[in-house]
């Protein structure tokens, strides 16, 4: 299997060096764009980016299979990073590449990425038996999952997924992630000038404070956990705030329990607000839908023939995150979410690229593709 360590490096090293925050995609698209093209490969590319008010549509990559009878399965990863992302500067150390500290690494999810392209160049080299890919390099992954949610679907055949955005160990699959709603609300109050008369005034800042200090927040129990994440709101000391605005969530495998936890943040909210003399408009939205693969499942059984072949035993792992892997389940594509060799995503001074546990992705791909075919011409038989 001719997965070169040198080659997987260098697309990474490129990659990461190239800025690419949610929304502004463009360049590295591009440079994605010029790889897969160099491997003969025809790039489409949809209309996300007008979605949700990107620049960059999701790229899309159809490899024909040399199978019969093998109905398509879809790859993912995504192109965006979280901030800081300019002046990235990887520094390799051994088996890991981290940034200089100034700035995230961008490992997440442009390991991925590279994992991928390696996957593509090894098929083409090594002849490998499978049936049709659907790569699908999704923008806007970390500000709302807007790639996958604005994902043109009728490009698309696939019933089966792999999202690679998860880190080591190589044997750990996530097959379970929970429903999230999000909340926004506008508190109330009255101005006032705060020396000359704060009795005329109603403060919206305190409002909110009394609703968020008498929330549930955190860990709520197993399944949930809730969050208030902004405040915003004032315009100067001297003045009472008539005005502040609350961005909060909450997360659950229970629906059940999501929708309590949601009524109980949003009950608070106005009925403060309300005594206080004030009032709360609140509004609520699905961010995205749990998802739970069982072990019988075919994304399942075909990760476990492909970890078998390498000698290890599934792990199979709950996530309380979200990921493309959610809409992709939401549109009836069974997805579940693999190793790409990042670690400790999101912080400049920790993130990092494990360099074994990528190359091992790759090779967790190839056989993966291999067992679907067989596994999934099996079952038409």
């Amino acid at each position: 299997m001719p997965i070169r360590r040198d080659r997987f490096l260098a697309d990474f090293l490129e990659l990461v060096r190239i800025p690419s925050p949610s929304g502004h995609e463009g360049k590295v698209a591009q440079a994605v764009k010029a790889k897969l093209k160099a491997m003969g490969l025809t790039v489409e590319e949809d209309e996300a980016g007008k979605g949700f008010g990107g620049e960059q549509g999701n790229l899309i990559v159809k490899v024909a299979g040399n199978l019969p009878d093998v109905p398509p399965l879809l790859l993912n990863a995504h192109l965006d990073t979280v901030v800081p992302c300019e002046g990235v500067n990887p520094v390799v150390e051994g088996d890991k590449v981290r940034s200089d500290g100034t700035t995230i690494l961008g490992a997440d999810n442009k390991a991925g990425v590279c994992v991928l392209l390696e996957l593509l160049r090894v098929l083409q080299e090594d002849g490998v038996q499978h049936g049709p890919l659907e790569i699908v390099f999704t923008v806007g992954e970390e500000t709302g999952l807007h790639g996958a949610k604005h994902l043109d679907y009728s490009r698309l055949q696939a019933k089966v997924g792999f999202v690679f955005d998860s880190g080591p160990p190589i044997n750990q699959v996530i097959v379970q992630a929970p429903s999230q709603k999000s909340l926004r609300a506008k508190v109330y109050g009255k101005a006032a000038h705060a020396g000359v008369s704060p009795e005329k005034g109603i403060n919206a800042i305190q409002l909110a404070a009394r609703a968020i200090a008498a929330m549930r927040l955190g860990r709520i129990d197993a399944e949930t956990t809730a969050n208030i994440g902004i405040i915003k709101g004032g315009l100067a000391t001297n003045i009472v705030p008539e005005l502040v605005e609350i961005h909060g969530e909450a997360r659950s495998h229970d629906p059940r329990k999501l929708d309590e936890q949601i009524a109980h943040m949003v009950t608070l909210l106005e009925s403060e607000a309300q005594k206080g003399g004030g009032k709360a408009e609140v509004e609520v939205w699905e961010a995205y839908r749990a998802f739970r693969i069982n072990e019988t499942d075919l994304p399942a059984r075909t990760v476990a023939a492909a970890l078998n072949r390498m000698g290890l035993t599934p792990q199979w792992q709950i996530t309380g995150g979200g990921s493309d892997a959610n809409v992709f389940n939401a549109h009836g594509i069974q997805t579940v979410i693999l190793c790409c060799g990042q670690e400790n995503p999101h912080s400049p001074e920790n993130e990092r690229l494990d360099i074994p546990s990528a190359l091992q992705s790759v090779e967790l791909a190839v056989h993966l593709v291999a067992e679907f075919a067989q596994l999934a011409r099996s079952e038409k038989a």
